[in-house]
């Protein structure tokens, strides 16, 4: 299990690595940006220890669906939500604020979607 989180953590870098140059040229880069893979991998983690969901074998396709949503959000607050609203801090924010809503959502709702 921790390769695989270690996989997806790499993975992720990898994907969003043309966002973090382009926002660092901007210097719209906010710890939030950085942290967001570990702060996503975090929550699911204790909000599973924790019992929350249903116990299953879906479980190990959350932490890759999850990572996936934070990287979608990400690139499209660089690309998109930046353009339009410059407060770059508080798009970091809001993004960081849907991930974690995410794996909440994720986690209540993954035994009910179809397979």
């Amino acid at each position: 299990m921790i390769a695989l989180f270690l996989i997806c953590i790499l993975l992720y870098f990898a994907l969003a690595a043309v966002a973090y140059i382009f926002a660092r040229r901007r210097n719209a880069i906010y710890w939030s940006d950085l942290a967001l893979p570990i702060v996503v991998v975090g929550e699911w983690i204790a909000v599973t220890a924790s019992g929350y969901g249903h116990q299953s074998l879906s479980q190990v396709i959350e932490v890759p669906i999850a990572l996936l949503f934070s990287l979608v959000a990400f690139n499209l607050r660089v690309f998109v939500a930046d353009k339009f609203m410059p407060n770059y801090k508080i798009n970091s924010y809001i993004v960081l604020a849907l991930s974690i809503l995410f794996v909440l959502l994720l986690r209540t709702f993954m035994p009910l979607l179809p397979e």
